[in-house]
């Protein structure tokens, strides 16, 4: 049993259906990429694994659990989290509010909390530096890490990324990357949107091209980026 089945899935804002009858598994352990340009509907379907939209039609099963109709709050105690296209940070509040936000559900205690916190600070060192720092200050890239930090305070098993290398530098969108490499290894599965597919398809297991809201293309990583359909489309090569 994969940890993230999605079947049929179906999304429509109002008659406009913006996910068209896809379905793709992720196994624990993997990075899973879906790769395409604006509008292909790749933010909507993460928007609705995390409860934040309701599908139209199809199932989301995680850990052999139906979500598709479960609260998005729930969700996140499933463990279940994501860390969203814009960053979606709070800029008047501090760098450690910011991430504490991310343990609102937790119920293990505040020992536990405060472990994963200094885990979120050993990974982005500079969270650790400006801890009481108001969160707007930060620079694109540090919001990203604020962001990733925020979610990992939940402690996922499955963690979604909605485009975490846009408008970063491309040393930032390199850290942003290992980051997901490093997290991988600690044990979180990752499902990745991203527009940057040659970023995005160097660290997948496996990744699904999505266009106009449907599945055109399954791969792993290294098999898409050596498609020539994939390097002419997305990878902007001849």
């Amino acid at each position: 049993m994969s940890m993230l089945e999605v079947k049929d899935l179906r999304v429509a804002y109002g008659k406009i259906e913006a996910v068209k009858g896809i379905s793709f598994d992720v196994e624990e352990g993997q990075v899973v990429s879906l790769i395409g340009t604006n509008g292909a509907g790749k933010t909507t379907t993460l928007r609705t694994i995390s409860g934040l939209l309701r599908p139209a039609r199809g199932s989301i099963t995680f850990e052999g659990k139906r979500i598709d109709d479960v609260p998005a709050h729930k969700i996140v105690t499933l463990g279940l989290a994501q860390s969203p296209e814009g960053r979606r940070i709070f800029p008047r509040m501090t760098v450690e509010e910011n991430l504490m936000l991310g343990a609102f559900a937790r119920k293990d205690g505040s020992s536990a909390v405060r472990q994963d916190l200094d885990a979120a600070f050993e990974l982005f060192p500079i969270l650790r530096e400006r801890r009481s720092q108001p969160a707007g200050t930060f620079s694109g890239g540090e919001q990203q890490m604020l962001a990733m930090g925020r979610a990992m305070m939940s402690r996922p098993r499955l963690m979604l990324l909605d485009e975490p290398s846009m408008g970063l530098s491309p040393l930032m969108m390199k850290k942003i990357m290992s980051t997901v490499q490093t997290l991988k290894a600690q044990g979180t599965t990752i499902l990745l949107v991203e527009q940057n597919a040659n970023a995005a398809l160097k660290i997948s297991d496996v990744g699904y091209v999505l266009e106009v809201g449907k599945i055109v293309l399954r791969g792993t990583g290294q098999e898409l980026l050596s498609s020539d359909e994939v390097r002419k489309a997305y990878l902007g090569e001849e």
